[in-house]
């Protein structure tokens, strides 16, 4: 399964709504179609910040879930330098756990890139990623439209 970090950014985004590019990568990891990975720093982060931006008790639930959910990793080892060194935690998550991306709306990271095969990307950029490589049978598509449109 496509592992993934996504930063605490891309959670707190996801109150945005149904439609929101953190909504839906939320939704992909809690209905069992990406494996996100963390650290025990990102999770503090993630945890703290959620707790003091997310407003919605629905949102802040499911974020819970998606906590429950993130598969704990060592931090890898990294060898670079970033504008903003809290920024490196994400990346030693995203290395140590094997992930194949790292998901943010954070400019210090984008312009990473790619680093050790984790592309660093935002929400948007990932979602068009995941859509046109998903099976001819649409299934991540029609379960995301079935989710908010009830149907």
């Amino acid at each position: 399964m496509l592992r993934v970090v996504l930063d605490t950014n891309v959670l707190v985004n996801a109150d945005r709504g149904q439609g929101s590019y953190g909504k839906r990568l939320l939704d992909l990891v809690r209905q069992g179609e990406l494996t996100a990975v963390t650290t025990r720093a990102v999770r503090r982060e993630n945890e703290s910040l959620v707790r003091q931006l997310v407003r919605d008790p629905e949102l802040s639930t499911e974020i819970d879930e998606f906590l429950e959910m993130s598969q704990d990793v060592a931090p890898g080892a990294v060898d670079i330098s970033l504008e903003d060194d809290e920024d490196l935690k994400l990346l030693t998550a995203a290395v140590g756990g094997g992930a194949k991306f790292l998901v943010t709306d954070d400019r210090h990271l984008l312009d990473v890139g790619d680093y050790e095969g984790v592309q660093v990307v935002t929400p948007k950029d990932f979602w068009q990623w995941w859509q046109k490589h998903q099976d001819d049978s649409g299934h991540t598509w029609a379960a995301w439209a079935t989710d908010i449109f009830g149907r």
